[in-house]
């Protein structure tokens, strides 16, 4: 029932207790639980019917979002299929401590004297 706690509740239920009196109490809650059912009943109708008119329009929106991707997928697979050179194979030498180097310059080493 919302956020209404039962403190509200028992507020609202002794103001309509002494604004209708305990004859007409009754009657009145009966016709608010009926416009609270009908209430429901309509919400729900209208979020069915939302849902069910909007199936077709996702349905042709993955459709074009699959027939739009396509192409990349394809391309990423035959990326991936034709990669077949090891890395090991393209990475330039590394410097060795026997060159005189500690690496971390990329000047030519000095001439001994």
């Amino acid at each position: 029932m919302g956020n209404l706690g039962s403190g509200e509740l028992l507020v609202i239920f002794f103001v309509a207790l002494l604004v209708l009196g305990p004859n007409k109490l009754p009657d009145a809650a009966r016709q608010v639980g009926r416009a609270v059912n009908e209430i429901r009943r309509v919400s729900g109708g209208f979020q069915r019917e939302m849902r069910e008119a909007m199936q077709e329009p996702m349905r042709a929106a993955e459709q074009a979002k699959a027939d739009l991707l396509d192409p990349f997928n394809q391309a990423a697979s035959t990326a991936a299929d034709a990669t077949t050179i090891p890395l090991g194979d393209t990475d330039p030498p590394l410097p060795s401590a026997a060159d005189g180097r500690n690496g971390d310059s990329d000047d030519p080493p000095a001439p001994d004297a």
